[in-house]
């Protein structure tokens, strides 16, 4: 998982090394008519996506449709491990909110889902004219996530067999601890840049983050939880890309009310009241399966979690300051500025609420980002800002 992934979408066929896009889609099309022993012609360009992977819709001879994703670069958190064995456990689960996986191959990398149609997405609210549609979509896009939640709470067994049976027995499946890890190593060399003095041994602090959550409340989820990532359709939600997909406490999904996106490109700040309605609505549904996100418990594990992700995103973001890597801008993907980016998540952690341990810590670095960046607040996403104006 990474922050913002591919925001520059570079062309697959160069990612591939297999020719042109026309005859990498040939060739995908080619695979999965085989799996489904039926030909199949694309509809439609391929979809805007990654560098990692290739996805088009594609039609049959009776004029049923199906989506075939490829995977383009192997990766050590192996997506398409992870992305089969995730939708092919929720394929056994009745009305779970993504696609049902109907085909794979191992070689190629290939998926044939269900195709859920065209319809829009969160993050294409977010960045409209219309402040109540955009607070409508998030709050469903609560909803359906806690219906993912309720679906997939009983998957895991299913899903970690199914991940190693696909990537291997080594693989390791909660990839969490280990980015928490390298955060800790690396906020000891980007304090340091920033110039703002930590000593080291407070990092480790990060490394605990796993074994504090108090409510019993996991589940399969789809990590990169991002506005994009789902289509809102007539049935309901449907969340889409479980190519990092792991079992982990649900708090740090519902973090992302909290936090805006941390892994996400769409990463504009929310309007609170329309944040909390998101919540509860999340709660209501969640709450059937797991009573004790209804508590003060679950209240302190949603802070741990927004907080973890300060840290954590915060690292990555943070890093491109220091190190100056720049961006290339990508006009379909509009993104606020990443100096405000990282202070937000500092001033998300100064308050220190679950990890009070770097509360002071993360107040010096936001004012050594904000003096050094010019950093200010992110804005609020387009719809929310029009209606504040």
């Amino acid at each position: 998982m990474t922050d913002a992934s591919d925001t520059t979408g570079g062309p697959v066929a160069a990612a591939s090394g297999t020719g042109s896009k026309d005859d990498l889609v040939g060739e995908t099309l080619e695979v999965a008519g085989r799996l489904l022993a039926a030909e199949l012609e694309p509809d439609g360009a391929a979809f805007p996506g990654s560098r990692r992977t290739l996805v088009v819709r594609a039609r049959d001879a009776s004029g049923g449709s199906v989506i075939v994703k490829r995977y383009l670069t192997d990766e050590v958190e192996a997506p398409w491990a992870r992305e089969a064995a995730a939708l092919a456990a929720l394929s056994t689960v009745p009305g779970a909110p993504a696609p049902r996986l109907l085909a794979e191959s191992t070689d190629p990398r290939v998926v044939v889902l269900s195709d859920l149609g065209d319809a829009p997405h969160l993050a294409s609210h977010l960045l409209g004219p219309d402040p109540d549609a955009a607070a409508g979509s998030l709050a469903d896009w609560a909803e359906g996530l806690a219906l993912l939640h309720v679906a997939g709470r009983g998957l895991e067994a299913a899903f970690v067999d199914g991940v190693r049976a696909r990537a291997g027995a080594d693989l390791v499946v909660d990839y969490l601890p280990a980015h928490l890890d390298a955060a800790a190593g690396d906020w000891a060399r980007l304090s340091r840049a920033l110039g703002v003095d930590v000593p080291d041994a407070a990092w480790d602090v990060l490394r605990t983050v796993p074994d504090r959550f108090r409510v019993d409340a996991s589940s399969l989820s789809a990590a990169d939880m991002c506005p994009d990532n789902n289509l809102l359709t007539d049935a309901g939600v449907r969340l889409l890309d479980f190519e990092f997909a792991l079992w982990r406490p649900v708090a740090w999904d519902v973090a992302y009310l909290r936090v805006p996106w941390p892994t996400c490109w769409c990463a504009w700040s929310l309007e609170a009241s329309a944040a909390q309605v998101a919540l509860e609505r999340w709660r209501a549904v969640a709450a059937q399966a797991w009573p004790g996100v209804a508590t003060e418990a679950f209240d302190a594990d949603l802070a741990l979690a927004s907080e973890a992700w300060a840290w954590l995103a915060g690292s990555w973001c943070v890093a491109e300051l220091v190190d100056g890597a720049e961006r290339t801008p990508n006009p379909a993907k509009p993104m606020p500025r990443m100096p405000d980016r990282c202070l937000r998540f500092l001033r998300t952690a100064a308050a220190g609420v679950a990890l009070p341990e770097l509360a002071d810590a993360a107040g010096r670095l936001a004012d050594a980002v904000a003096s050094a960046h010019g950093a200010v607040a992110v804005p609020l996403a387009p719809a929310f800002a029009g209606a504040a104006s």
